[in-house]
Order: structure tokens, then C-alpha cells, then sequence
């Protein structure tokens, strides 16, 4: 056995180490004695006996014993040293066992509790080793306590923790948490670029680990362009023929082959190749390189599969001497080998070498773990349905749990995606499964409830606790919102790369103090006992009235290998899943959405736009609103029609692009609009459905909070244009809810600030906000680069002409990311009056981004918003309107219903136009 002395530098974790063993009489007079100088030469001696043939047992004995002797000393910095450098040694030799042991005595050494800067290196070894042994928190916690170490002894801008956050990056990565990793190992490049510049040659290191991640993650393109500046920058600074370039060019060539482009992989291939025949280092480097070439030609079609190839393919994937990832891509190229000519024997053998590499190596939870399974689910499908469902439902559970994580700790909408893109291919093919197999529906649609906002163990714990509890205690209801509300707001800013640069973003300990809190409450009050507690939320089919339909769209998405090109997916589908009472769900596939609703219609149904300014509610609309929508019935609707016979109320969820539609306004063959047929509810998400049936009309008493007449001015600025209309339409309101025992708080003029609105908002049952409101993406004027809920907006009094885009209670804007961290789960409406307001950005988590999602989160029950720039005077009487049929008794759906329908009849004046009472859609949450 070879044993090489080696001296690392690495990272650890924060926590006390256990008190160091009472000394005994004897070995305090060997305090005295012991001098560094012969501990260390007894050290290397023990490495010669441990090297020597037959004599390992010997040394290793005599350098426990010695390290044991410089525990017992005052010798504190040599000590920690020692136990590092020794437990390192053994890491680095794959002794693990041994490894563990060191480290485990030296921690508890009473040097270990002393001042001594070397124990973040300490730290950092044992957290390498506990990511040898596949022990993630102890990784975790090791690179927690070595990171700390660092900062305090070395500063925050060290070499030290710099190298110590890669290694946590990269160890984070290895465990199948790569959107962490990534985000990690982003902050941690850019500050190294400030502090060491772009040509230190650590940078490339850590950009060379980030493009691992992001190939990890299936994302080539970005990692390409990080590998090719590498490899530039080692060719310049080493030369050509160096082992870093070598490393590089096999990077760079990987990234090439993932996006389909066999040339270029293949040429850095060969460059990998001759690099490796100029160094002549042992190992076998050439060969390799020789594997990937092969491998590359015979993905492209340029190397048969013929029976000499298939041996040697076969060989790869079983020799420990080849790179593990380049075994499970042969695996996965033979497995479709093997099924394209019918042999599913042997493709499922391949498909299951692909998935025991893939765990051995990267654990259960790694994209190309699940991308196994996957694989096998799919094999299993075309001879028996059953075992295949059994497999997607559990990947599926799996797949949703890694996602959460993965985006609640992205930090940037890029990655966040990125990851819920991974699951993209599982829930399509999932689809296709549950269309083929009625009995694989009821599982599909579950999971259909809880991917588009990542449902979580937790949340709907918390959930079925809140069904459980007293109807009127109200202080335990409060908390368990409270708990919800703050990891769905945690949830969002994370995935939209909000929450580590904005100081007044929900942070991961406020959810776990929440979430704690309120079932410590449960606990304390109730005695529930756990089989109550984990029986499952009820599905909709027991929820619905038998005259009441469910239609919850779902669009599954089939990535191209480059998902960062102009025309990213390969296919798309769109899905409704109809549930009525009492019935298994039915699902149809409703065909590309893409075709459906195409992007210049799609376009025109967003952006309904005026030749004013699309702030001012006195817009004029000029797009016809049924050339708009022409055909969405027969796409949206009528498939679904032997699904919603008896029923009279349709609650609809929609997903992406179907935000935008007026379901209302849609129209069969025949002339009749959906709303002449049905009571169309919109939900945020399924899971509205569990509220649906609660508190449905006004209150009886309660608080409104009525803003209108708003002055906008801003010293010299002038700001919005002034709207005359709302201080009527709020004056009206107030007379019909003041009559209604309501009491009436009303804000005009310049009285409508931010920081009174949120004080007031947060203790009234309704709120009506007449006003300008706005939403602009990039494609339509807005500020690149900046996220959607900073893009939608509410102005206030003061505004003047200003966009901050922050967090800024004095600057007269109501952004969607600022809302969302209130909390306003005592509304039980809440009405923007203004345009543009249930506008947002299309994304894969939450399916939009903008307002509603922000309100949704806020904890309002319902929100009354506007679909596009809308007439001023027409929205006022259509408001009014609205609140009178509230005031007489009517739900809200109902009220909503019947002020269309007058505005439709004329007999609202100024809201006949279809462009002016369509606008209106109010989302239940």
C-alpha cells in the first residue's frame, strides 16, 4: 500500500467541538517533554513504516500514538496541523476508514478549542473527507464551521475562504444541489474577480467548476461560454500542451457534444488527445481521450454500431479507469440502441447501468439519476402501464422535492428555471402516459396541483392543519397564513433572483421561525392525533358541487439540448384536466399552445394597447377584441364540452400565456359567451379550490380602505396624468358600503403613500385602489434584466415621474415585489382599479409573474384586476356597479357576472365596450 504525505488547504463548519478528555497524571509530565521538533520526526517515521511492504498496521500505530502525544501538549497550532495534514493524507489515499478516525480524535482535542487559525483548514479537510463518504450534512456542517474560520481569521476577502467556498460549491454540487452550487460559486467568482482580477489563475479554476455545475444542470451553452475562455486563457498562459488545457479542451468538447454539435466536440476531443500524447503522464490519459472519440462518433452516425464498436462501448461502461460520466452517456446510447431494434432486454440492463453509475456516483437526487429512471418509467410504459405509473409517481415526488430546493436556493431566474426545466421532460412524458392510461389520471392531476408553485410537505401541512382547527380561532389561523404566506414569498424571490441582494426579502429563517411557530400553536392547543394530521387534502372531485366544473390547464414543455437558442423547444402540449364530483378526473390533450394561441395573436391579447399612455385609464383601445380571441372557445373550451354537461359554474386555473385570456368573453359557435353559460371563477392555483366554497359574498360589517383622486405631482414633476373619474367612483363606493355598516377609510390626494397604505391595507376586509397601474417587459418598452414583479406596478400619491425599482416607501410606487411581502390575508378583496394590473411575465414556477402572483402571496382571498389599459370613466361606473350587486346580496363571482352582463345591455354607461367590462377578471386565492 502506497502512502503519499500531503499538505491541503481546505474548508469546515460552525459548531462547538466536544470537550477534550480529562489528562491523566502521566500524560500531563509528558506536556513538558513533548517538543515539536521530535513529534514531527516520530511523524515521519511512522509515513516510512506505513510505506514499507507488510508494515502499515506498525506505522499507522505509531503515528496515532504520536499525534495522541501532541494532543496531550501545549502544542496547539502543531496539533491541529498534524491531525489535518494526517487525516488529509489518508483521504487523499481513499483510506477513508482510517481517515475518520483521525479526524474524529483530533476534533476532540483540547487544540481544537483553542485560538488557532490553522482549524479552518482542519475543518475543510474533514469536510472533504465527509463528502468522500457521501455524508452531506456533515459536509455541509464541516464547510459551514471552515468558512467562518476563514472569515474571521483571514478576512472576507482571503485566498482562504475564497478556495473554502469552492470547495463548498463544488462538494454542494456533488451531493445533486447544483442550483445552490451555482449560485454559491457565481457570488463567490465575482468577488474573487474583484479582489485577484480576471487573469489570476484561480479564476479560471473557479469559472472551470461553474461550467461543471451548469452542464450539470443542462445548461451547454452557458457553460461553453465560461469553458472557452478558459481555455484560452491556460493556452496563453501555460502553453498548448499542458495538463489544465487538456482539462479544458475535454470541457469545452463536452459542452459541444450536449448541444448536439459532433464537429466541434470532436475536434476538442482530438485536441484533448494530443495534448494527452505530447505529456506521457501515467494513467491513461490518451485513452480517454480515445473513449470520448469514439463515443462521439458513434452518437453522430460516423462510427457504426457494429458488434466490434457495441464490445468496446460495452467494455467502457463497466472500466472504473473511465470518467463515470462518459459511462452512463454509452449506457444511455446503447440502451437506444438496444430498443430501436426491439432487443428491451438488453436496453433496460444498459438503462439500469446508467442509473446504478449515475447513483454510485452523484447520489439519488442528480439530474442524471432522474434522467435514468426516466428513461426506464418510459421502457416500462410500452409493456405494462402499471409498473411504469408506479415509477413516475415516484419520481415525480422525488423530481418535485430536488426542484423546490434547487429553486428556492438559485438566486437568479436563469438557474431557477433551469431547473424546473429539468422536470419539464418527466412531466411531459408523464403526460403522455396518463393519456394513454385513465387510471394514471388521478395521479398525474395531483401532480399537476403541486408543480406549478413547487408544493411542499410543509405547506400543505400547514394546510390541512388550518382544515382542522376551530373555525374561530382566529390567532392560530393567522399563523398558519403567516407560514404559507412567507415561504411562498421566500419561494418566488428566490426563483426570481430577489432574495440575496434585497435586504427586505423573506429569508430562509423567518419561513422556518413561521412554520414552526404555527405548528407549535397546533400542538399546544389541540391534540390532534397524526393519522388526522396526515390524511391527505381532499381532492377536488369530493370538493365540487355536483353543479360545478374544474378545468386546471397544464402546459408540459419538450426542451431542445440547446435551451438557450431562438427556438428552444423541440414540442410543447397543452393539457386540461376536467374533475367534476364524484368523478375521476379526465384528461385532453388540447395540441401546441403555440398553435393555439400563436405569438402575434398572443401578442395582440396581451398588449390590447392604446395610442396614449398605457398609464393612463383614459386609453382608447384599438385592437378588435374578437378578432383577438377568435377561436379560443374551439381550442380552449369545446373539447372539454363532454366533460362539463349539467354544470353552472367553471372554475378555471390557468397556466403561462393562459393568464392573459378573458375566459368570459370567449365564444362557442353558436354566439353565446362562456358567461352566458357558466360562472367562471379564475384561480391563482389549484389549490384556491380549498377556499372556493368560504365566505363567497360581502361581510356583513367590516373596514374599507378606498383610495382615488390621487395627486401625482412630485415637486417639479408632474407625474401620471390626472384621473377625475376615480374620485367619483370612490365616493360612490363608500356610499354604497357606508349604507352596508361598512366603515369607510378614504385616501386622496396626496394621502395615499406607500407606508400608510400598507398600515391600513393590512387591517381592512376590503380595498379598492382607483388609480394607474402598469406592467412592461422588455419586448414592450420595460427595463431589461429586471424581474417581472418589479415591473408591474401600482402608482400612489407623489410619484412624480421617477421609476425606482427598489424597495423605497417614499417613492409613490407600488411594486409587485414589495407586495408581496405583505401581509394582507384579512382582505377578502381586493380591487385595482386601474390597468393592466392581472398582467404578467409567462414562467415556469408560479406559470406568471407579475401582480396577481404577488396578491396571491400577500394572502388576499381575491383580487379584482384588469387585463389591459381600460376607460376611465367606463371603469368608474362599471365599479360602482359592481359593488352595488355586492352590496344587494350577490357573491362575488355572481356580482362580477351580473355587472358584465349590465355593462353588456347598456346599462352601465360608458362600460358597454367589450374592451372596457372583458378587462375585468378576478383571481380567487
Amino acid at each position: 500500500m502506497r502512502v503519499v504525505a500531503s499538505v491541503l488547504v481546505m474548508l469546515a463548519v460552525a459548531f462547538l467541538p466536544p470537550q477534550a478528555q480529562a489528562q491523566t497524571p502521566g500524560q500531563a509530565s509528558q506536556q513538558a517533554t513533548a517538543t515539536e521538533e521530535g513529534l514531527k520526526a516520530r511523524i515521519d517515521a511512522a509515513y516510512k513504516l506505513m510505506m514499507d511492504a507488510g508494515r502499515f498496521d506498525e506505522g499507522y500505530a505509531q503515528l496515532r500514538a504520536t499525534l495522541l502525544d501532541a494532543a496531550r501538549s501545549d502544542l496547539y497550532d502543531f496539533t491541529v496541523e498534524s491531525y489535518s495534514n494526517a487525516g488529509a493524507t489518508f483521504l487523499n489515499n481513499q483510506i477513508l476508514d482510517d481517515a475518520e478516525e483521525i479526524f474524529a480524535e483530533g476534533l476532540k482535542t483540547r487544540a481544537m478549542q483553542q485560538d488557532v487559525a490553522k482549524r479552518g483548514d482542519f475543518y475543510l479537510n474533514y469536510a472533504m473527507l465527509k463528502q468522500a463518504e457521501k455524508d452531506y450534512q456533515g459536509f455541509v456542517s464541516m464547510c459551514a464551521t471552515a468558512t467562518n474560520l476563514y472569515a474571521h481569521y483571514h478576512g472576507k476577502e482571503s485566498q482562504e475562504l475564497l478556495f473554502a467556498n469552492d470547495v463548498l460549491a463544488t462538494g454542494v454540487a456533488a451531493f445533486g444541489q447544483i442550483a445552490a452550487a451555482i449560485n454559491v460559486e457565481q457570488r463567490n467568482l465575482k468577488l474573487a474577480a474583484q479582489v485577484a482580477g480576471t487573469d489570476d489563475r484561480f479564476i479560471w479554476k473557479l469559472q472551470n467548476n461553474l461550467a461543471d455545475m451548469l452542464r450539470q444542470m443542462r445548461a451547454p451553452t452557458r457553460a461553453l461560454q465560461y469553458d472557452l475562455a478558459v481555455l484560452e486563457k491556460r493556452i496563453g498562459y501555460y502553453g498548448p500542451n499542458h495538463f489544465n488545457v487538456l482539462v479544458s479542451a475535454n470541457n469545452t468538447a463536452q459542452d459541444y457534444l450536449d448541444l448536439g454539435k459532433y464537429d466541434e466536440a470532436l475536434r476538442y476531443f482530438q485536441q484533448d488527445r494530443d495534448i494527452a500524447v505530447v505529456l506521457k503522464q501515467e494513467g491513461n490519459l490518451v485513452e480517454q481521450a480515445d473513449a470520448w472519440l469514439l463515443y462521439t462518433r458513434a452518437l453522430s452516425g460516423a462510427q457504426p454500431l457494429d458488434e466490434q464498436t457495441m464490445t468496446r462501448l460495452q467494455q467502457l461502461t463497466t472500466d472504473a479507469n473511465y470518467p463515470e460520466i462518459l459511462a452512463i452517456k454509452i449506457a444511455n446510447l446503447l440502451a437506444a440502441h438496444f430498443i430501436a431494434v426491439g432487443d428491451t432486454e438488453n436496453g433496460m440492463s444498459q438503462l439500469e447501468r446508467a442509473r446504478s453509475i449515475a447513483e454510485a456516483t452523484y447520489g439519488v437526487v442528480h439530474p442524471l439519476t432522474f434522467a435514468a429512471r426516466q428513461a426506464m418509467a418510459n421502457l416500462k410504459a410500452k409493456t405494462s402501464p402499471e409498473k411504469a405509473a408506479a415509477d413516475f409517481a415516484a419520481l415525480d415526488e422525488d423530481m418535485l422535492r430536488w426542484n423546490w430546493f434547487q429553486v428556492s436556493t438559485a438566486g437568479n431566474p436563469i438557474v431557477a428555471e433551469a431547473s424546473r426545466a429539468l422536470a419539464d421532460d418527466m412531466l411531459y412524458d408523464y403526460a403522455r402516459l396518463a393519456k394513454d392510461n385513465k387510471s394514471v389520471v388521478p395521479a398525474f392531476a395531483e401532480a399537476v396541483r403541486r408543480w406549478p408553485t413547487l408544493e411542499n410537505e410543509k405547506r400543505d401541512l400547514l394546510r390541512r392543519l388550518s382544515r382542522l382547527i376551530d373555525p374561530n380561532d382566529a390567532e392560530t389561523r393567522h399563523l398558519i397564513q403567516a407560514g404559507i404566506r412567507l415561504s411562498l414569498a421566500y419561494q418566488e424571490a428566490a426563483s426570481s433572483g430577489d432574495s440575496s441582494d434585497d435586504p427586505g426579502a423573506v429569508q430562509p429563517g423567518q419561513v422556518e421561525a413561521a412554520y414552526e411557530k404555527a405548528t407549535a400553536r397546533v400542538m399546544a392547543k389541540y391534540s390532534f392525533s397524526q393519522s388526522v394530521v396526515d390524511k391527505p387534502l381532499p381532492s377536488a372531485g369530493t370538493l365540487l358541487k355536483p353543479n360545478e366544473a374544474l378545468v386546471d390547464y397544464f402546459i408540459t414543455r419538450k426542451w431542445r439540448e440547446d435551451r438557450e437558442s431562438a427556438d428552444p423547444l423541440e414540442d410543447e402540449r397543452l393539457y386540461a384536466i376536467v374533475t367534476r364530483k364524484g368523478q375521476p378526473p379526465r384528461l385532453y390533450d388540447l395540441g401546441d399552445p403555440r398553435r393555439l394561441i400563436p405569438a402575434a395573436r398572443e401578442t395582440r391579447m396581451a398588449n390590447l394597447r392604446s395610442t396614449r399612455s398605457a398609464q393612463e385609464r383614459g386609453a382608447v383601445t384599438l385592437i378588435d377584441l374578437n378578432a383577438t380571441f377568435t377561436g379560443l372557445y374551439t381550442g380552449l373550451i369545446a373539447p372539454l364540452e363532454a366533460s362539463l354537461g349539467g354544470a353552472d359554474t367553471l372554475f378555471v386555473v390557468p397556466d403561462g400565456k393562459l393568464f392573459s385570456v378573458p375566459f368570459p368573453l370567449l365564444r362557442d359557435g353558436k354566439g353565446a359567451s362562456l358567461d352566458d353559460r357558466f360562472v367562471v371563477r379564475m384561480l391563482t392555483r389549484p389549490e384556491s379550490l380549498l377556499n372556493a366554497g368560504v365566505d363567497q359574498s360581502l361581510p356583513k360589517t367590516g373596514k374599507a380602505l378606498l383610495a382615488g383622486g390621487l395627486d401625482y405631482a412630485r415637486g417639479s414633476e408632474k407625474g401620471a396624468e390626472p384621473l377625475p373619474g376615480t374620485a367619483r367612483e370612490v365616493d360612490a363606493i363608500a356610499s354604497i358600503l357606508g349604507a352596508d355598516h361598512f366603515s369607510v377609510q378614504m385616501l386622496t390626494g396626496t394621502a395615499a403613500s406607500e407606508r400608510m397604505l400598507r398600515k391600513d391595507m393590512e387591517q381592512a376586509t376590503i380595498a379598492h385602489l382607483a388609480t394607474h397601474g402598469a406592467y412592461r417587459d422588455e419586448k414592450e418598452g420595460g427595463v431589461g434584466a429586471v424581474n417581472a414583479l418589479w415591473q408591474s406596478q401600482v402608482v400612489l400619491s407623489q410619484s412624480g415621474d421617477r421609476q425606482s425599482m427598489k424597495r423605497d416607501d417614499d417613492d409613490g410606487r407600488l411594486y409587485g415585489m414589495e407586495l408581496m411581502n405583505w401581509d394582507l390575508s384579512g382582505l377578502d378583496l381586493l380591487v385595482l382599479s386601474a390597468c393592466e394590473t392581472a398582467r404578467g411575465q409567462e414562467t415556469f414556477v408560479g406559470g406568471l409573474r407579475g401582480l396577481p402572483t404577488a396578491i396571491d402571496i400577500a394572502g388576499a382571498k381575491r383580487s379584482l384586476l384588469t387585463l389591459w389599459p381600460v376607460d376611465d370613466a367606463g371603469t368608474a361606473a362599471f365599479m360602482v356597479g359592481f359593488y352595488g350587486h355586492l352590496a344587494a346580496g350577490q357573491t362575488y363571482p355572481e356580482a362580477l357576472r351580473q355587472t358584465r352582463r349590465d355593462a353588456r345591455d347598456g346599462k352601465i354607461s360608458g362600460a358597454q365596450d367589450p374592451r372596457v367590462w372583458a378587462a375585468f377578471v378576478m383571481f380567487e386565492n
